[in-house]
């Protein structure tokens, strides 16, 4: 890995991909977007905010080797821009570690708590095409920064009956930080995981997938499209490599799939 050179590019749009749920598939798909944003010749960076460091791992990083991460930015300790690395793949990262957990304290006792990390990151755009954020589940401060900053959602969603239940509460906790922060939530898309195909031969991805339609519909998020993302094998083995799929297996159908959506992506900026 090496350290980003500061080059000049065009301003950034900023994505965050958000669920409070955990396992949706936040990471696998901000990884795999990103990836494919790349492969699409856009710079790219992806700043993991989950204090397992999933995004950092998954994109052939060593927690143990990394000397500076987010949570050092957050207690002023580092710049920003110093610590940005170079993945093998060409995607820039800002890694996280377990310092993140010592954070939401720290955020908590700030003058504008839920802007910091805004403030802090508009000096990168424009060095990026896109700035990725790999939000950590739950409604703390973290996850609420990475929205408040990025301003554009992506929500991954798996097909199992807790991933759709939990909408409504995600629904009303969105409405609740444009309401308090005076900002307009623009959800991209939704993400919807399924599981492997006997699910999907029984019907049920594509009941889930009509339900969470008509939520979207119903519930004044009109514009989101639902994006099915099959499941493969092939996911796993890339993020074993550090690399997203656009890098390890760009043709499979899994690949394939992350790279309409990436290009979709490309074409609403």
């Amino acid at each position: 890995m090496k350290n980003i050179k500061m080059f000049a590019a065009h301003q950034a749009q900023r994505i965050a991909f958000v669920h409070h749920k955990g396992g949706t598939g936040k990471t696998t798909s901000c990884l795999n977007i990103g990836g494919w944003l790349n492969k699409l010749k856009q710079k790219v960076l992806i700043l993991d905010l989950d204090p397992q460091g999933n995004a950092t791992t998954g994109l052939g990083v060593d927690l143990k080797s990394v000397d500076a991460s987010i949570a050092d930015v957050i207690f002023d300790r580092a710049k920003l821009e110093d610590v940005i690395l170079e993945t093998n793949s060409g995607v820039y990262l800002i890694p996280a570690t377990l310092g993140l957990l010592e954070t939401e304290i720290h955020l908590a006792r700030q003058l504008n708590p839920a802007t910091f990390l805004r403030e802090k990151i508009e000096s990168l755009d424009s060095h990026f095409d896109f700035i990725l954020f790999d939000a950590p589940p739950g409604s703390g401060l973290l996850m609420i920064n990475s929205i408040v900053a990025a301003e554009n959602i992506i929500i991954p969603l798996d097909s199992g009956i807790f991933g759709y239940e939990t909408l409504e509460t995600l629904k009303i906790l969105l409405q609740d930080i444009q309401r308090k922060q005076g900002i307009e939530i623009n959800i991209l898309m939704a993400l919807l995981k399924s599981f492997s195909s006997s699910w999907s031969d029984s019907g049920f991805t594509r009941n889930i997938k009509k339900w969470v339609e008509e939520f979207f519909t119903l519930n004044a998020l009109e514009g989101c499209r639902v994006c099915t993302v099959p499941f493969s094998r092939k996911i796993y083995e890339a993020q074993h490599s550090g690399l997203p799929i656009s890098h390890y297996a760009p043709l499979a159908k899994v690949g394939r799939v992350y790279r309409r959506i990436a290009k979709e992506i490309i074409g609403r900026n």
